[in-house]
């Protein structure tokens, strides 16, 4: 079309409707740009909220190697305090919670054993911390003193798991072998230890990150911000609770119904299983459980 052409066409057509028609087609295109744009955003945020946010359904058992967790193990899903050796592999189980207060059925709850060692416990640990609803953090309380930094390393990790934190996941540290603890280490004592070792630990982690990162990423810091000392009642993102106990103990008539095709008999020691009648119970992990499982 040539200029004379082009002239005689624009003598019948109204330059208003050229002019608005020409500056709204761009528009529109870019506004449709945004939305589809801002779509997918927001799909993709609420995907990965769903996902951080999710429960597991299972009880995950875990400490340092010799804590006790494999007996304990045992204890919740079989009913009896088999010797075990140091577990070199993930264990996995269920155990049954009667609900005495509706006719509601029982509940099971599958359990899982995370391996100790730690050579292997960190790969174990981040394979199975997504099906958590929960975490068992055994601690031999004979030992404490001497496994304090390797107990505290453990439980930093799992402290600062941001999955962890935004699902105020259940944490309950169980001190094991309480009929066995001569030096009289008491739950609170433990504590105080496992928090002592734990500023030090805060403090390293902290200079660490800013030494790398150029600053210190808060958002990584299990205690209050601004407080120089760690205590476990300044973490708000997770529930935590201290209980003390025994796996080796039990009163068989109260523990029998926790377990399916168990006769009270079942939990007595014979041949390579401990005595069940010895020490403390477990009472307070049971209490802690129900309350969770069962509401």
């Amino acid at each position: 079309m040539d200029a004379h052409q082009r002239a005689k066409l624009d003598e019948y057509v109204d330059p208003e409707f050229i002019d608005s028609s020409a500056g709204v087609f761009p528009l529109t295109i870019i506004m449709s740009f945004l939305v589809v744009f801002a779509t997918i955003a927001i799909l993709w945020w609420a995907k990965i909220r769903s996902r951080a946010s999710r429960r597991g359904e299972c009880l995950l058992l875990c400490g340092i190697s010799n804590a006790g967790k494999t007996l304990l193990f045992s204890r919740l899903t079989m009913g009896v305090a088999k010797r075990t050796l140091t577990s070199m592999a993930v264990n996995r189980g269920s155990m049954t919670l009667e609900n005495s207060s509706s006719d509601r059925p029982a509940k099971k709850v599958r359990v899982i054993d995370v391996p100790g060692n730690l050579r292997i416990r960190q790969r174990d640990f981040n394979s199975e911390k997504a099906s958590a609803k929960a975490i068992i953090f055994v601690i031999d309380s004979t030992t404490i003193n001497k496994d304090s930094k390797d107990v505290s390393d453990y439980l930093y990790d799992i402290l600062r798991e941001k999955t962890f934190r935004q699902q105020r996941l259940p944490l309950l540290i169980f001190c094991n072998k309480q009929d066995l603890n001569n030096d009289n280490e008491t739950t609170q004592s433990i504590r105080q230890l496992l928090e002592n070792e734990l500023t030090m630990k805060r403090k390293t982690r902290t200079s660490s990150v800013a030494v790398h990162q150029g600053k210190a990423e808060s958002a990584d810091d299990i205690g209050r911000a601004g407080k120089d000392t760690f205590e476990f009642s300044d973490v708000k993102d997770l529930q935590i609770e201290f209980v003390d106990g025994s796996s080796l103990g039990a009163e068989k008539k109260s523990y029998a119904k926790h377990y399916d095709d168990i006769d009270e008999d079942d939990i007595i020691s014979t041949g390579d299983e401990t005595d069940a009648e010895s020490g403390a119970n477990l009472t307070k992990v049971y209490d802690w459980i129900e309350k969770i499982w069962i509401k």
